[in-house]
């Protein structure tokens, strides 16, 4: 009787730590571009990082398999120094399903190019939310905290403002150190505007974008095709005033990186008239794809 009753408790133990963690990361880290001595040292980095995000506990949510956002981050090593210091890429992206679909979609995406951190091969990763312990998990974990921060946006309005404040908070323990700077990378493309734009009132109409194009948009495309573009037309036009404001801002160009070819797709189905004002709308918002906007007239 005990054995069973033991047997129970760790099989419970075994299934609640597998059902734990928020986050379904895959990471890779490559090098092409170097000649490396020792090759493991790239898979002993990439299975650290996956492992140190898929273990641990980001939020206090209870998240079931399906629940779980799936990540992939793409390091693109440049330089190791003798002293084991790394000069980076890093692709980030986070997804999440479509209700009544098999369909994920990407909430976000980004790719920073001004990556810098210390690994030595085996060393423990460790993380502290009040301090910085060490700089490659700081930035794994402002990342993340990014994307849970979309996550929770996409699903109730103003939903991801904890982990926003969290990826600032890290990006505050951070300044001074390569990319953490508001004068890093290129233009605006850093880690210090998307901290402070995602916490910022002035650019609540990109997050509030993200709750109405997901949950009113993408969530009922299935039961109602027409009225759930009519949705994403409303969302999208919910930008005009801030792009009067601030156009090309960090946060709006973000949202139009990851979905321009998602908007096609959306709007291929549509009325010739509601192609036409669709058109002249993103031509307006998102200058920078207006000739990719043409597919849609197809």
């Amino acid at each position: 009787m005990k054995r069973l009753i033991w047997i129970l408790l760790l099989f419970s133990a075994v299934f609640n730590t597998a059902n734990a963690q928020e986050i379904k990361a895959t990471v890779q880290v490559i090098a092409p571009s170097l000649q490396l001595t020792n090759k493991q040292l790239l898979l002993t980095l990439q299975n650290a990082i996956q492992q140190f995000i898929n273990t641990r506990k980001w939020t206090d949510d209870a998240f079931d398999a399906r629940e779980k956002i799936e990540m992939s981050l793409f390091f693109e090593v440049k330089k190791i120094s003798s002293s084991s210091e790394f000069v980076a890429t890093l692709q980030v992206q986070s997804t999440r399903p479509v209700y009544g679909s098999g369909y994920k979609t990407t909430v976000f995406s980004f790719n920073d190019e001004d990556v810098a951190f210390a690994y030595r091969e085996f060393e423990p990763l460790d993380f502290q939310e009040n301090q910085n312990v060490n700089d490659l998990t700081s930035l794994v974990a402002f990342y993340i905290n990014l994307a849970l921060g979309y996550d929770y946006d996409s699903f109730g309005e103003l939903g991801g403002s904890t982990y926003f404040q969290k990826a600032q908070n890290i990006a505050s323990l951070m300044q001074g150190k390569p990319g953490w700077n508001q004068g890093d990378g290129k233009g605006q493309r850093n880690r210090f505007n998307l901290a402070e734009g995602s916490n910022n009132v002035r650019f609540l109409a990109v997050r509030k974008l993200t709750y109405n194009y997901h949950r009113k948009g993408l969530d009922l495309m299935s039961e109602n095709p027409d009225n759930a573009r009519a949705a994403v037309t409303s969302a999208l036009i919910g930008l005009e005033e801030l792009n009067s404001i601030s156009p090309n801002n960090l946060l709006t160009r973000v949202f139009f990186s990851t979905k321009w070819s998602e908007l096609i797709e959306i709007y291929k189905a549509a009325t010739v008239p509601e192609k036409n004002n669709i058109l002249e709308l993103l031509r307006k918002l998102d200058s920078q794809n207006s000739n990719r906007y043409e597919k849609i007239k197809s």
